[in-house]
């Protein structure tokens, strides 16, 4: 299995999810009848035994609770990161509106990415059984993530988790971070993250940077537009606020919720940002 037969699965599967055909009442509210609300993905590989998965344990980065790929999977040789970019209409909306509004086009995008995503993941684990191999998608094993973010006396880790999507994408060379916490890619960092553990052996990515902020030009966009004031040059995103606003969306927007105005409307979200001289 390579890169190239993966994206060449998204790019047969697009067109049955992108553009979207929307119900009357999405009709009335975002005033169309189709909507793209996602761009193809981008994929990357890493090997299961990348000495950057244990640093990922280190308290500054995912912390001791991360669980690495082969205590996912025993035998585990790779671990495939797939980033769905929510699409540049998507992300100017988000930007248009209130500072502490969030568009209704970024609100449904979260809910209409997770067909094609499930789709496209469906198709890769098909392969990989095909093939006599074993997989593991840390994101969907609930128990194991409740399970590392609990300590010792039974107390709980806010904030964090056992496996991290955008360490993973990091790790398989799809982006370094931004302050803001998000990844940015050569698609942005407005859109969602999933990855995949196996035992199938692929050749993986070289990452392009060697340093976690090394696409942020430091810019301090992100911390303008932040409607929590959660993100701070000197500390990078305080994750209690930033959760307290996403709260709010939660009864806003319910069942629906988000934010992502930190990615949306500033020079990364597009793409990487040129460095400034």
């Amino acid at each position: 299995m390579t890169k190239k037969e993966l994206l060449d699965i998204a790019a047969k599967l697009m067109p049955q999810f992108s553009p979207a055909t929307l119900s009357a009442d999405m009709q009335a509210l975002l005033g169309a009848k189709e909507f793209t609300f996602f761009d193809m993905p981008l994929i990357g590989f890493a090997a299961a035994d990348d000495p950057l998965f244990e640093k990922l344990k280190e308290e500054t980065a995912v912390g001791h609770q991360f669980i690495a790929p082969q205590q996912w999977l025993s035998g585990a040789k790779s671990v495939i990161s797939i980033f769905v970019p929510y699409s540049a209409d998507v992300k100017k909306a988000n930007s248009r509106c209130g500072k502490e509004d969030v568009a209704n086009e970024y609100v449904y995008a979260k809910n209409y990415t997770v067909p094609f995503i499930d789709a496209l993941v469906e198709k890769i684990i098909e392969i990989i059984t095909a093939e006599g191999y074993s997989f593991v998608i840390p994101s969907a094993e609930s128990a194991r993530m409740k399970e590392a973010v609990t300590n010792p006396d039974g107390s709980k880790i806010k904030y964090t988790s056992g496996w991290s999507e955008r360490h993973i994408a990091y790790a398989c060379g799809l982006g370094s971070f931004g302050i803001s916490g998000a990844l940015i890619t050569e698609k942005g960092g407005a859109g969602r993250f999933i990855s995949i553990v196996t035992d199938m052996p692929l050749e993986a990515d070289e990452r392009k940077y060697s340093k976690i902020y090394e696409y942020c030009t430091f810019c301090g966009a992100c911390n303008a537009r932040c409607p929590a004031s959660a993100i701070s040059m000197e500390k990078g995103k305080d994750k209690a606020k930033c959760s307290a606003f996403v709260n709010i969306t939660k009864d806003r927007y319910a069942p629906s919720y988000g934010c992502a105005k930190c990615q949306c409307g500033v020079p990364c979200a597009n793409g990487i940002p040129k460095t400034r001289k």
